[in-house]
């Protein structure tokens, strides 16, 4: 009887093991055969001498690559659509369309947003059609994912823009405008408002606005109006504010075990990354921290023409950039960000906010190079496992791998993919 049970014990250890094995199989072949189209919105303007050393050409409007999951690597870049200043883009994977603003021919000066269809099986881009965005100097747009909102943010004239969209993907129009006046202490930046990001966030079943404001420091908060696009300021909680003087930038949000709303700032102009939490049912909302994304040594060999405005110290030697936020396999939650000056990306363990503590710790975990000049812009690839980065000034990006243990940051390939001026990413599924 023993050896029968022996006997028994071996067979099915051998059959789970031969199921561990075809489920790991399946695993890997699934992020084998994640393959997807990589589109890299760009600047047009003249190339710098370390692209022209580098022979990187001017760039000519949106460029679409190969990028394969499971190794990270990107290929076969061309040109998928000519359109100048058409750098910050957003697309919507399930449904093949790819969002961007900027012009897409020298006429329409530059303050515009734009639909595209994509072709799943080559990429190629069509453009259904364009509409003024009604601000000056838009710089960052963001669809809802179900496709029925867009928004975009006007550096310039300091504003935000909503507009609907129809079931094919066209944009009907712009069907609401936000500002508010303010400034910053920084005159020479912060002399009025400046819209630099906006994102849709759902919470308890109510879709807001957040508009991140360089101008006054604020991130404002306004609730969308499902059926006719209106913004109407949130009445509990209507804005954000960061420290003077930090020039609020790019956000990225992420839900705590409590189910409150976390918003991390990064903020361009004192180097600083921020995090709050809010509670809508109770209208409150709490600034947990601001931390430095540089060291301090590194703080004291800035300098700039202004460098001290109304008694205070503020550096313009190191502007800050693009903030992520990816969730590990083990549950640990990792802030990114992205250092122009230093050049380097930094991770930050975000263990305790994510838990619900009152007094957080946001530990350092890593400080690494972005192996180029001035990254402006980062992104979390479709699988969550990688993270693209791209070298404004020296036209290149790289491909990193996330350590799913620890949130390190590794080389995915040495050589980057050399586009010049590299503003934005975006990702559509490719079938083959």
């Amino acid at each position: 009887m023993r050896v029968t049970t022996i006997q028994s014990q071996r067979r099915l250890c051998g059959v789970m093991l031969a199921i561990l094995l075809f489920v790991s199989a399946c695993a890997g072949a699934a992020e084998t055969n994640a393959k997807y189209w990589i589109f890299l919105g760009t600047s047009t303007e003249a190339t710098t001498p370390e692209m022209d050393k580098n022979g990187i050409q001017r760039s000519e409007g949106i460029y679409v690559g190969k990028y394969d999951a499971s190794t990270g690597a990107i290929s076969d870049v061309r040109l998928a659509l000519k359109a100048p200043s058409s750098g910050y883009i957003a697309t919507l994977p399930d449904r093949n369309l790819l969002y961007f603003v900027g012009s897409a021919k020298p006429s329409d000066r530059g303050s515009n947003a734009y639909a595209c269809k994509v072709d799943p099986k080559t990429g190629d881009l069509t453009l259904l059609n364009g509409v003024p965005t009604q601000g000056a100097g838009v710089c960052h747009t963001f669809v809802r994912p179900d496709g029925k909102f867009l928004t975009a943010a006007n550096y310039m004239s300091g504003d935000f823009s909503v507009f609907k969209l129809k079931d094919d993907g066209l944009i009907e129009g712009v069907t609401a405008k936000y500002r508010r006046d303010g400034a910053g202490p920084l005159k020479r930046r912060q002399d009025h408002p400046y819209g630099h990001s906006s994102y849709f966030v759902e919470s308890n079943g109510v879709c807001r606005l957040f508009m991140s404001d360089l101008g006054s420091d604020r991130i404002y908060i306004a609730r969308l109006n499902e059926e006719n696009g209106s913004l109407k300021e949130d009445p509990r909680i209507p804005f954000l504010a960061t420290p003077a003087g930090a020039g609020p930038r790019h956000l990225s949000f992420a839900t705590d075990v409590n189910g409150k709303t976390v918003v991390f700032s990064i903020n361009e102009l004192d180097s600083t990354l921020s995090a709050f939490r809010l509670d809508f049912e109770s209208g409150t909302s709490a600034l947990l921290g601001t931390w430095s994304t540089l060291e301090e040594e590194f703080r004291k060999g800035l300098t700039d023409e202004e460098t001290i405005v109304d008694g205070k110290t503020f550096l313009y030697g190191n502007k800050t950039a693009a903030i992520e936020v990816a969730k590990l396999d083990n549950g640990k939650t990792v802030v990114y960000a992205t250092n122009r000056g230093q050049n380097t990306i930094v991770s930050f363990d975000a263990t305790d906010i994510i838990a619900g503590k009152i007094d957080v710790e946001f530990p350092l975990i890593q400080r690494i190079s972005s192996y180029g000049n001035f990254p402006r812009y980062m992104s979390l690839d479709p699988v969550g496992k990688r993270l693209i980065v791209s070298n404004k000034k020296s036209g290149s990006v790289f491909v990193y791998t996330i350590d799913q243990e620890t949130g390190k940051l590794s080389l995915s390939q040495e050589k980057p993919t050399q586009i010049a001026w590299v503003i934005a990413a975006g990702f559509i599924p490719r079938e083959d």
